[in-house]
This record gives structure tokens, sequence and C-alpha cells, in this order.
């Protein structure tokens, strides 16, 4: 380790002194959002860069002299602008760059090429908002649906958008949206991801070696950027005094099968904000149908969430930007038989977050982020039985809750120390408060409060050797309140330039996590998440990245990558099958695992033409000593402690294919082939009394065979979608038409077995079936 520190701190006394540098941030003219990945360079000459998500670039370390400074992105006007720049000296310079066609033949930078030549990072994908948008999902776009299409990502079946990512279960990755925690992403259970494509400005995936700046998570890294808003002259108070500090420059709506959607954005006083929102309304739908019927609408559904974003730049230095999220799902049912005996059902769940970002930036070597985050997610059951007869009423209560609070304070410092060397520390503070209850008729079964707190310290160095050679040196130590040890991560990753567009990279690290779910891994759906920290008794879960692969750049926009992996777990958590309630801390017990993988994807991302098409193949096992003898071996029967997981797919081919036909008709493909799902298989049946002690044979029930040892047949689903451009009485809009699962195919989700039959008889239960949906979008 000491090593790693002397490699680290060395490099910042020894880079060149008396030189200058340029730095600004880049912006859209039409709209004022951040250029993301644009090419920045002093032509003819080895200084550049790329402007980061926030549009920010900065060239350090320039010999004295004078320089033109060339800004280029496909889509947008070329800038050049001629710079002098004087020992010891620094410049400032922010453009607007308008958008522009792509003449004839001319040769311009994309954002995909400019990720290749700068990020070391190694299992990396960004998702712009237009593919994610163009992505077939369903009913409605979906950055989830979207990601389930890399090769990196599975799904457990079709009603979860649940990411499984290299072998790592759902609860193994993080999830980012504007630097805030979000602990169950989903709504209807999983089938849809809480968040509104059109708020999303990037979403940057991150399958695993993923820097030290990001912890609590053995997977991935989902970090999603909202959209800024439209910082150009608003529409409805422009003339007004009004105008002066904020303003509407764009209003968007969407109706579609599932839920109608709205955004609004416009200046404000030196910056931006955005509004969005969504909810369902097949609840309002129902209690219409059965209101006009004469009947009473006993259940009721949906679920909604809102987005909102704001900035000022309060100068040059300075930038102060707010984000808060907000989502929840819905369900009430009422029972009434007879008048007699009645059920009342109530049940709400949803996340809620918020962000204060204070962005500093004194000068070209230091870019600082303060950022204060609370970030919440409940779940609550409250189930009320009324009995009435004759001799009167009874009612029993029953309650159940799960509450995470999480208050996040971060700072992050980027320091530009030379062209050599970008050195990035900072530490984070996390005071969570978990709680978990259980409540009958007014008497606490348990009320189980736990203050998790985290304390964290990272650094990181992108070091540049030369010109074929980077290097990312990092280390993060944290400090889990429940646990008297430090846990430190180190990571390393690597890029090695073989030729001018072919890069070897690599990445090892050590990651740890200290909050779980506690679900059970076989369920076949998955309303919520239920979180827990990881106890006292065990070490925090934790795991290795071993990856390895090969990034080519072709012509044409095409990227191509070729990527090994391994992934040792020293420690996993379980639901421990023979908890006895009797005995503390009785309920999990720990275990390892181990997956690898080989990954290929083939992407186009410019053109008319876009898409990819990837292929994965991947072995998982998980061991469990069950019984507790010491020895962890393989049985023939549903209580093996060495199983493949549920969600193991070995096999899994995507292809997503977009075409710009012209202006007016874009149509969008998608076509997936993956292994089944393993399940246990049932090998016979016995009779069970049950509790029934005087009828041992009062029904039969299944024996089960070796633990996840079948799996059911192939998966196959293809997806189409058309949107059409539309102007009716002269408003923008467009219609939008998919189809899922395009040929029908019979993918199965479970076996039932009903042995009430001579012989039995065992029917398949399938996902979706072909589904056709539509929608309209407008905007003013």
């Amino acid at each position: 380790m000491k090593k790693i520190l002397l490699l680290l701190i060395i490099p910042v006394f020894l880079f060149p002194k008396g030189r200058g540098s340029i730095n600004g941030y880049l912006y859209d003219k039409a709209t004022g959002e951040p250029l993301i990945y644009a090419n920045v360079m002093l032509f003819e000459t080895e200084y550049g860069t790329a402007s980061s998500v926030k549009g920010y670039y900065v060239i350090p370390g320039i010999p004295e002299g004078k320089y033109k400074l060339v800004i280029s992105m496909m889509g947008y006007e070329k800038i050049e602008e001629e710079i002098i720049i004087e020992t010891g000296g620094e410049i400032r310079k922010d453009f607007e760059i308008s958008p522009q066609a792509v003449k004839g033949k001319e040769v311009i930078v994309t954002a995909e090429k400019m990720r290749f030549k700068e990020k070391v990072e190694i299992s990396r994908t960004n998702l712009s908002f237009r593919e994610i948008r163009s992505t077939p999902s369903f009913i409605e776009a979906d950055v989830f649906r979207t990601l389930q299409q890399l090769p990196s990502v599975t799904s457990t079946n079709d009603f979860s958008s649940a990411l499984i990512v290299r072998g790592g279960s759902p609860d193994e990755n993080l999830i980012l949206l504007d630097d805030a925690e979000i602990y169950n992403p989903f709504h209807i259970g999983g089938l849809f991801s809480t968040f509104n494509a059109d708020a999303i400005s990037d979403a940057e995936f991150l399958a695993g070696g993923y820097p030290a700046h990001f912890s609590g998570r053995l997977s991935s890294v989902l970090n999603i950027t909202s959209r800024e808003g439209n910082s150009k002259q608003g529409k409805l108070f422009s003339n007004s005094k009004i105008g002066k500090f904020w303003d509407i420059s764009r209003i968007k709506a969407e109706i579609s099968l599932l839920s109608s959607k709205a955004l609004a954005e416009g200046p404000f006083y030196k910056g931006a904000w955005i509004l969005s929102g969504r909810r369902t309304y097949f609840d309002k739908i129902a209690e219409f149908y059965t209101t006009t019927r004469g009947n009473d609408q006993d259940w009721k559904y949906y679920f909604w969430d809102n987005q909102f974003k704001i900035f000022s730049d309060i100068n040059k230095q300075n930038r102060i930007t707010f984000s808060t999220f907000n989502g929840q799902d819905v369900l009430r049912f009422k029972f009434d038989e007879e008048k007699m005996d009645k059920i009342d059902f109530d049940w709400a769940w949803g996340n809620n977050s918020s962000s204060l970002k204070w962005r500093f930036v004194p000068n070209s070597k230091f870019f600082s982020e303060f950022i204060l985050t609370n970030s919440g997610f409940d779940f609550d059951v409250d189930l009320l039985m009324t009995q009435s007869d004759s001799s009167g009423t009874d009612q029993s209560q029953f309650k159940i809750f799960n509450n995470i609070n999480d208050i996040s304070i971060t700072e992050k410092l980027t320091w530009y120390i030379s062209p050599e060397h970008n050195l990035t520390l900072g530490g984070t503070y996390k005071k969570r408060t978990i709680r978990f209850g259980l409540e009958l008729d007014g008497t606490k079964f348990f009320d189980i409060k736990q203050k998790p707190n985290l304390y964290s310290l990272f650094f990181q160095d992108k070091w540049k050797v030369n010109n074929l050679l980077s290097l990312q040196i990092g280390l993060r130590a944290s400090k889990y309140e429940l646990h008297d040890n430090i846990y430190f991560d180190p990571r390393i990753g690597f890029k090695y330039m073989l030729l001018e567009n072919l890069s070897l990279k690599g990445s090892w690290g050590i990651f740890n996590q200290f909050l779980f779910t506690t679900n059970d891994e076989n369920e076949v759906l998955k309303i919520v998440d239920f979180w827990q920290p990881v106890p006292e008794k065990f070490d925090a879960i934790s795991n290795q990245h071993f990856i390895v692969g090969l990034e080519k750049w072709f012509e044409q926009g095409f990227t191509g990558s070729v990527e090994a992996y391994y992934k040792p777990y020293s420690n996993v958590l379980t639901n421990n099958p023979d908890n006895d309630p009797v005995i503390e801390n009785d309920e999990f017990i720990n275990g390892k695992a181990r997956v690898w993988g080989i990954e290929l994807l083939l992407k186009k991302s410019t053109g008319k033409f876009t898409g990819w098409v990837g292929y994965s193949l991947s072995d998982i096992e998980k061991r469990f000593d069950y019984n507790g003898d010491g020895v962890v071996e393989k049985t023939q029967n549903e209580m093996s402690e060495i199983y493949v997981p549920k969600y193991s797919k070995p096999h899994s081919f995507n292809l997503v294919a977009n075409y710009q036909l012209n202006k007016k008709n874009q149509f969008s493909f998608s076509w997936t082939v993956s292994s089944g799902q393993p399940y246990t298989p049932v090998v016979g049946k016995i009779y069970d009394g049950g509790s029934d002690l005087d009828n041992p044979y009062r029904e039969l029930v299944n024996i089960s065979g070796e633990k996840n040892s079948s799996r059911y047949p192939t998966y196959v689903r293809g997806d189409i979608g058309w949107v059409r451009s539309i102007t009716p009485f002269g408003i923008n809009g467009k219609f939008k038409f998919q189809v899922m699962n395009i040929t029908n195919h019979y993918n199965v989700l479970m076996y039932l077995w009903n042995h009430d039959e001579s012989p039995s008889q065992v029917r398949a239960i399938s996902m979706f079936p072909i589904i056709p949906t539509f929608g309209l979008e407008f905007e003013l």
C-alpha cells in the first residue's frame, strides 16, 4: 500500500512548472444543456481533452505560446479560436455551440470516440437520451429495460426490470439519480423503472471495475444525470418583470396505455429549471367503468412520480443545483361479504430523494463538488379485518413496515495537476436509519431500529504514463459503524493503446457492501425489496473484480469490445432455512460464491442506423453450509449447498436496431435469445398431513429434486417499434406504436403441478404474450 501511495504522490511534485492552462464549459446554444464528450484540442499539438458530463473541460500544463483552440462534436458547428498562453496564466473560455447537420463526408469526432480516447475504466456504457427513447420497451421508454439489452445485464423475467449484472443479485447495484441513492427504483413490483426517460440527460453504466469514488455495492453502478432544463428565453413571461427571473420555454405531454406524463422547463435566474411528472390512470378508468354500471369500486392501484431540478450560476466560479425526486405505488382494496365480514387493505411503498450541490471552480486546477443528499424508501402495509355476527363486532389489525432514511454529505475534489495527472479525492458521511417492524392489534412483535452509519475517504489518480499507457489507481477506506474494523477497497485500472484505434484494458479491485435485501432469491415475482444492514456477527459482503478486455474503435461510428471477468465472493448472505426464532441473529447465514464470464459487444452510435449486438457467456455458483456441519456439498434435493441461483442465464444474445427512415419516421427492433431460468424439478409426490395428525393422507405434495438443476425452455422475444412525427392543429407531436413479443413465443415463467389428477398433471404459466401498445406525445 505504501508503494501505491508513493506512485501517486511523487508525480505531483515532478510535473513541469511555469505553464499555463485553459478551462471552461460547453453548452448547446439552442437549449443551454451541457455538451457531453465534445472534443477540445489545441490544433497540431498533443494537448487536448473531452468535456465531461457537466460540459466542463480543462487542458493544464500548456507551454507558453500561441495556439488555435478547436472544439468539435458530431451534429454541432466547429469552433476555432486563437488563444495565447502565458507562463502561469489561466484562460477561462465558455462556449455556446449551435446544432448543425453534418455536411457531405465531413469528419467530426463523436462523443463515443472521445470516450474511447479519454476513459480508462473498463466495462463502461453511456446511454444517451436518444438511445433510451428509441429502444423498444414495454409501453414506455425505460432506462432499465434498455440496459437489460446489454450483454452485461440479464433480467429474471418479463415482469421485472431489475438488473442482474454479471451474476450479481439486484441489490448489488448502486443506483444514483443526481448523486442521491435510490433504494427501490421500480413500479408495479419491478415491471417499470421509476425514472422518467424524458428527464434523463445521460445514464452512465459501469458493469464492473468502477473507480474509488463509487462504493457500497458489489456488481455495478448506474449513475443517472437528469437534464438541467432549457435556459434560453421563455415564452410565457418573456415581456414581463417575472420573465427576468424565471419563465417557461417548453411544455411536453405524453399519453400511453400506461400513464400520462408531462414535462415543463425554462430559464431561471442565471440558470434553468425542469419539472416532470407521471401518473397511471387505469384505476380511474376502472372506477369510471364500475360507476357507470352502478357498482362501487372496491380496489385501487396506481403509481406516480415527479422530478424537479433547478440551478443558478451565481458567478463563473460557483453554481448551486437543487434536485428532488418522489415516487410512490399505492394499492388499496376492500372486501365486504354480505356486510358481515370486511377486509380493508392499504399498501403503499415508494422513494423520495433530494440533493443540494455546490459546484466551485476557483481556477483551472481545481473542480470541487459539495453534495448534500437525503434519500428514503418507505414500505407500509395496513390490513384491517372486521368480523360481525349477532354477538357483536370484532376487529383485527396487522401492520408491517420497512423504512430507510439516508442523509449523506460528500465532498469530491478533482485536482488537475498536469496533463499527466488528474487526482480526485474526497469523503462521504452516510447517516442511515433503518426500521423494520411488525404489529398485530396494537402489540409490537418487533420494531427493529438500526443506525448503520458509514464514514469513508477516497482518492484516485488518473495517470497518463505516456501516449500508450494510462493508469487509474485508487483507494477507498470505509468505517461501518456496526463493525470495529476499517475496510480498505483498492482499485487499479489500466489502458494500453495497442494501435491507434485498439486498446487493451484491465481492472482489479476489492468491493464491500454493507446493506442487503432479505427477499427469498427463489421468489418468482418480487413486489418490493426489504433492506437490512449487514449484522454485527458477519463481515461485510465482499468480492473482487478481475477484468480484462479489448476495445476497438471502427470507422463510421462503430465500437467493439471483448471482455472476460472473474468475480470471487469471499462473503455473501442469504436467509437461513432453519432459522430458530429463539436464537438471536439466526435469520441469516453466510457463504461464498463465484462468477466468471465472457462478453462481446458491437455498437453503432451515429448515423441513420444505430444500435448494438451483444453476446454473453457466464457461469455462477453459490455455496452455503446450511446444516452447519463444516462441509459444503451438492445433494440431490432442494437443500443442496452448492447450486446456481435462479437468475443464472449462461447464454444471452441481444440485438437492438434503430433506423431513422426520414424526418417523420423512425423504426426500432430488438431481439433477445437466452437460456431459460433454472428451477428445482419435481421428481415425485408424497402424502402429507401437515398439522392434521388424524389424517396423514390429507394431500399430495411435491418431492423436489436437486436445487435449480433444471432449466425452463430457451427464452425468445422480439419487439418492434414505430415513431411518426405528426403536427395536428399545428402542434408538434409524435405517434408511437410498439408490439412486444411479435412472434408470440411462449416463454415459461413457472410450472404448476396438480396431483389431484391421476396421473399428475403439470401446467406451464407464461410470461407476456404478444402485446401491441400505442401512445401520443405533444410539445408546445
